[in-house]
């Protein structure tokens, strides 16, 4: 896991998560416009680079499989911290 940096925001991504990130950005990169700009506005993150809040797009366009992504990798942020408390939880009890 490593902390990038996306719409001026920390951000707590897989390599894989970042793959398809990028994927996105440069699928609605054109001459109109960057793709990156699509996520601006969209998410807060804490300061480990976790999205802690999604707003609904209201003051700019965005796409549907921008703001899914962020929903699945907010989702899969959660899951992922989740999963290191249980872990740590059964290390605790095998040590007792």
């Amino acid at each position: 896991m490593s902390i990038r940096v996306v719409n001026n925001r920390k951000l707590e991504m897989t390599d894989d998560e970042w793959d398809i990130y990028q994927k996105i950005v440069q699928s609605y990169t054109d001459v109109t416009g960057k793709g990156e700009d699509l996520f601006i506005d969209l998410f807060e993150t804490s300061d480990d680079g976790i999205i802690v809040l999604l707003k609904p797009p209201s003051k700019r366009r965005t796409s549907l499989e921008v703001f899914l992504f962020l929903m699945a990798l907010m989702q899969q942020q959660h899951l992922r911290l989740m999963w290191k408390e249980v872990d740590a939880i059964k290390k605790n009890n095998k040590s007792t």
